[in-house]
């Protein structure tokens, strides 16, 4: 029986030290930015991303991404986390995706929110010759802001492509499936 519980509590210690030693190794500088941007299945992943900012009720995460877009440049941080989308339809004109606690939204206008509990706004910077802004999603303990930036013709179908790309992943969800899969708890 005390084999069996040291045996548990190894196990337990060596995901936490997994865990801790990735969000230590990215909030610090020392991860390896650029590297795989997480995917919403991904907990390891999605709890250095929570780590960036204390008290944050969701995180960013890939849903699915849509045929023609691929991500790069994941940035995890002490105070945010970003990362950017690409497509082959809109070149050189990534959508930067950021994690921060707060953001300015003055000037912006009230949109659809997309998760519940969830604010968001929209603030475009131009409309011709280019469709670009800021989309926001503002939480308590965070918010998600995307830039864009898009040739007209093309910028509905890219908007709902990158919106429906990123999904917003509940931080408390994320605490229960650590915590049961792994039997790891992030603080809050």
């Amino acid at each position: 029986m005390r084999c069996r519980r040291n045996r548990g509590r190894s196990r337990l210690a060596a995901a936490l030290a997994v865990v801790m030693c990735a969000a230590a190794a990215a909030l610090t500088g020392c991860g390896s930015p650029g590297g795989t941007v997480p995917r919403c299945a991904d907990p390891l992943k999605l709890a250095i991303v929570a780590q960036s900012v204390s008290g944050t009720s969701y995180v960013p995460c890939i849903s699915e991404l849509p045929e023609g877009w691929s991500t790069s440049g994941f940035n995890p941080a002490s105070g945010g986390t970003s990362f950017t989308l690409d497509s082959d339809r809109s070149p050189g004109r990534p959508v930067t995706v950021r994690l921060s606690a707060t953001c300015a939204t003055v000037g912006a206008s009230p949109s659809p929110p997309r998760a519940p509990g969830v604010l968001s706004y929209t603030r475009l910077t131009s409309i011709s010759p280019r469709f670009a802004g800021t989309l926001y999603d503002v939480f308590p303990g965070g918010c998600v802001s995307y830039q864009f930036d898009f040739t007209l013709g093309e910028h509905i179908a890219l908007m709902e492509q990158f919106q429906s790309a990123v999904g917003l992943y509940p931080v408390q969800q994320l605490r229960l499936v650590l915590k049961q899969k792994l039997g790891v708890e992030i603080s809050p």
